[in-house]
């Protein structure tokens, strides 16, 4: 099958992947919630999450710098990259060898994409579509909750398979009042 990317190339998959290197940590926790967890060979040190992860798989290096002779010994048949994340060098040389699925997100409909994205290239679809339809309802929830705190920016960080809502008070207010501020993330 051929797939295109959020960079809006395309690789092609003969069947779903059975050996997977994920070089983004958000994006190891989603291949985790999808069920792949036996599918994953290749994570970076930066992969932390889901407990006990990083003891289970082989530490490929980090974000920005991986070790190419590890990859190559785990023979992966898709990585999973990200356009911020990972060095553009180190994505094209990997590219000439195994396909390369790439992400690229700025809002949220990126984000609700690259699942349904991921889920789409690993036989996983019915669950990325769970996982996305929870996380915009928990979105919508979160937001009703927060929306009356005028002095707040509200900004999304993907995480595990849901949204954390991180608030930063503007610098103007904080500077003036010298205050820390502590928001619940229930």
């Amino acid at each position: 099958m051929i797939y295109l990317d959020q960079l809006n190339r395309t690789i092609s998959l003969p069947n779903p992947p059975k050996r997977i290197v994920s070089l983004v940590p958000s994006q190891t926790e989603l291949l985790v919630d999808l069920g792949l967890r036996e599918r994953i060979v290749g994570i970076t040190k930066f992969c932390i999450h889901p407990k006990g992860l990083k003891k289970e798989k082989m530490i490929i290096g980090g974000t920005k710098n991986f070790y190419f002779d590890k990859i190559e010994s785990l023979q992966p048949d898709l990585i999973i990259g990200n356009k911020e994340e990972n060095y553009k060098e180190g994505i094209e040389k990997l590219a000439e060898k195994y396909p390369v699925w790439m992400s690229d997100i700025y809002t949220l409909e990126d984000a609700y994409r690259m699942i349904l994205g991921i889920g789409e290239l690993t036989d996983t679809s019915i669950k990325a579509i769970q996982i996305s339809d929870q996380t915009r309802i928990g979105k919508r929830v979160q937001f009703q909750r927060i929306r009356h705190l005028p002095d707040l920016e509200r900004s999304f960080n993907c995480c595990r398979n849901q949204y954390i809502y991180r608030f930063h008070v503007r610098k103007s207010r904080l500077q003036k009042s010298h205050q820390p501020v502590s928001v619940s993330r229930d």
